[in-house]
């Protein structure tokens, strides 16, 4: 039987991952959550208004999932560039993505200053991206700057301070999700993005609120990293090891009868460039 991969890491680390000795264990969690969240993924992509032969920007794309599956929304004409401030993800990208030839390009970039011209995209795509970056509201004037006029962004991000977890210790409960939230650059950007989009002057700004249900602790810990994170509490402090030992028995004990319950709040938004843009700086 093949085992479950196990994680090591600390979830903020995805700021820097080149500056990390051994980047395999998140190449292995990318394809975990990807897999887990393809099918949201999937009915994302018709709001980005594609049409063949356009060009299209997944930024922070990771290991090109995104990327390779929006070709076929441009094909046969267009392309699709994926940028991410990764090398490593960037040549792991490559690798997996070479039967598509010119359609999908990738490049190691910047979020917050953008290598392409003004007006260079039909639609921008990020997703689970703006987290982890140093200045979300840049990023986003970066992606605005370089859609065309008329062209969409999409953002898809998480609420990391709205996890909810129904265990016995409410206590030790508020404690890990504090903690899980304070190990992320950017961990409210899910309620912000309305706020950003409107202040970058984008028009028919729609969010739409995904709540993330899990049954599992399983899989649970697997997206979240409720185990590094508890870890990080006890040395932070804020609870003790026994607390922790405690906590993970009722969670596993509700899990063992099907009554585990944890959901995670995500927030896709989408705006549309007008003609005349003037960002907020």
């Amino acid at each position: 039987m093949r085992k479950s991969p196990r994680y090591s890491f600390d979830p903020g680390s995805f700021s820097d991952l080149d500056a990390l000795s051994e980047a395999s264990q998140y190449v292995s969690y990318l394809e975990h959550t990807a897999s887990r969240l393809r099918d949201l993924s999937r009915a994302r992509y018709e709001l980005l208004n594609l049409s063949p032969g356009d060009q299209v920007l997944d930024l922070g794309c990771g290991l090109g999932e995104d990327s390779r599956e929006l070709v076929s929304f441009v094909a046969p004409r267009g392309k699709v560039i994926g940028v991410d401030s990764s090398a490593a993800m960037i040549r792991q990208a490559r690798q997996r993505s070479r039967k598509f030839g010119r359609a999908v390009r990738f490049v190691v970039g910047d979020a917050h200053g953008l290598q392409f011209p003004d007006a260079t995209f039909a639609a921008c795509w990020s997703e689970r991206v703006l987290q982890h970056v140093a200045d979300p509201a840049l990023a986003i004037r970066e992606m605005v700057r370089v859609t065309k006029p008329g062209g969409r962004i999409v953002l898809f991000e998480p609420d990391h301070s709205t996890l909810a977890i129904d265990a016995a210790d409410r206590t030790t409960t508020r404690s890990i999700v504090l903690t899980l939230a304070d190990s992320i650059r950017s961990s409210w950007i899910g309620r912000a993005l309305f706020g950003l989009l409107k202040a970058n002057s984008l028009h028919d700004v729609t969010i739409i609120p995904t709540p993330l249900v899990s049954y599992s602790l399983t899989n649970t810990n697997k997206l979240l990293r409720l185990d590094a994170t508890a870890k990080a509490a006890v040395r932070r402090g804020l609870i003790s090891a026994e607390d922790s030992r405690q906590w993970f028995a009722d969670l596993r004990r509700r899990q063992a009868e099907g009554r585990f319950f944890g959901c995670l709040l995500c927030f896709t938004a989408v705006g549309v460039k007008t003609s005349k843009v003037r960002p907020t700086r």
